[in-house]
């Protein structure tokens, strides 16, 4: 795919004048790329755009695509894992991933944690919440969250830094707006106990505005800054 750096540009300023008029604290928000559907050269031009901040979400492709990132001039570059993690692929992300979005359990938390001891890294992750209570999606449910917040903070090699979620994609524009407003009070309710739980990672392409009204930290944005 011919990228058009122009028409990227446009829409990447679009969205930067949107966390400018809708985030209560615009300073502290990040655009994530979602880079999935790039191959190397595709991802190479992007950087060279001036593009630094990316989301993989196939651990193996994530690490066969790092591979051919390893140059000094790649080493600002950061990744974010954001897919459905298996605890068999954490191998190959759990040396260079700057953060994990998906950790949608317990047990893949704990596995995380082992593999992080295993390669010497401390690993900063968010607790995916399933806040619609969707049967397809994975994740955390908020109430059970919160039975037994405590040991999702008690790792020695995963700090829990925030959440994320996602909202249906049929959903209203109210009812994301409540989900994502039940996100916000949840980060917040969390920071108090621990201060750095300062993240939360949600709002994509079709729904960011209603996102960066509740506080999002962390947009995942991909067709909209191609379109």
């Amino acid at each position: 795919m011919k990228l058009d750096s122009i028409k990227i540009q446009q829409n990447y300023e679009k969205i930067l004048e949107d966390i400018k008029k809708y985030s209560p604290y615009p300073e502290k928000v990040k655009i994530l790329f979602v880079s999935k559907y790039f191959d190397v050269e595709e991802h190479k031009a992007l950087i060279e755009m001036g593009y630094d901040y990316f989301g993989e979400n196939r651990a193996q492709l994530y690490r066969d695509k790092l591979s051919e990132f390893s140059d000094e001039k790649y080493k600002n570059i950061k990744w974010d894992f954001i897919g459905r993690l298996q605890k068999n692929k954490i191998k190959y992300i759990i040396n260079s991933v700057n953060l994990i979005h998906s950790i949608d359990s317990y047990e893949l938390l704990d596995e995380i944690n082992k593999k992080a001891i295993e390669n010497d890294r401390i690993i900063n992750g968010l607790i995916q919440v399933n806040v619609s209570k969707e049967e397809s999606k994975t994740g955390v449910y908020i109430e059970d969250f919160k039975k037994d917040s405590e040991k999702y903070f008690s790792m020695s090699n995963v700090k829990i830094i925030g959440f994320m979620t996602m909202a249906p994609f049929e959903a209203s524009e109210s009812e994301i707006n409540d989900y994502f407003l039940n996100m916000r009070k949840l980060k917040e309710e969390y920071q108090k106990q621990h201060d750095y739980v300062t993240e939360i990672s949600m709002g994509m392409s079709n729904d960011y505005v209603e996102a960066l009204k509740n506080g999002a930290t962390i947009i995942r944005i991909g067709s909209k800054l191609f379109e």
